[in-house]
């Protein structure tokens, strides 16, 4: 519970090689969540490093991302680790979801299926511009998760509202 009296939800954010997407997600809504929401990041299997594209979006917005790492599924799996209450898939194919273990408790699991930005070739003024293409994407639906009433979060239509976000390509205003 946090100090207002609201849980604090717990939530995961997976992709293929957790250097771009699930970093992105895991700070917007650690930023967006104010308290509300815990966010960590893995990935099947992960690189050695951040994107520097990625990391170049955070200091854009200001967020210091000395507290993220990309890791493997197994690091967030441990006796210590917390159940998640939400785990959501960023992988834009399936294969995401044959490798996706069990986890403890009985979490939601949803895909918001993005293109991973580290697949785009040419100069950076367009690899970069896939990057914040991405974040646009992921900011609006952080957006709109954070700001979901609580009761909408303990709903059991949490997963098909958080899958419908992820079928919709959710922006915010500019």
């Amino acid at each position: 519970m946090t100090t207002s009296g609201f849980r604090t939800f717990n939530v995961l954010f997976l992709c293929t090689h957790n250097s771009a997407r699930s970093i992105l997600a895991e700070a917007l809504l650690n930023r967006l969540g104010a308290g509300r929401f815990e966010a960590w990041s893995a990935g099947y299997d992960p690189v050695p490093a951040i994107s520097p594209y990625a990391l170049a979006l955070l200091h854009k917005i200001n967020y210091n991302p000395a507290r993220l790492a990309t890791k493997p599924i197994t690091a967030v799996m441990g006796k210590h680790d917390p159940a998640f209450d939400i785990i959501i898939r960023l992988c834009p194919d399936r294969r995401g979801s044959s490798r996706t273990p069990q986890f403890k408790g009985n979490p939601v699991v949803v895909d918001w299926h993005l293109p991973d930005p580290c697949d785009v070739m040419g100069t950076s003024a367009t690899i970069a511009a896939a990057y914040a293409d991405v974040f646009d994407i992921l900011a609006g639906r952080v957006d709109v998760m954070a700001n979901m009433p609580q009761a909408m979060l303990e709903g059991e239509t949490l997963g098909a509202r958080l899958e419908r976000m992820g079928e919709n390509h959710l922006r915010l205003a500019s």
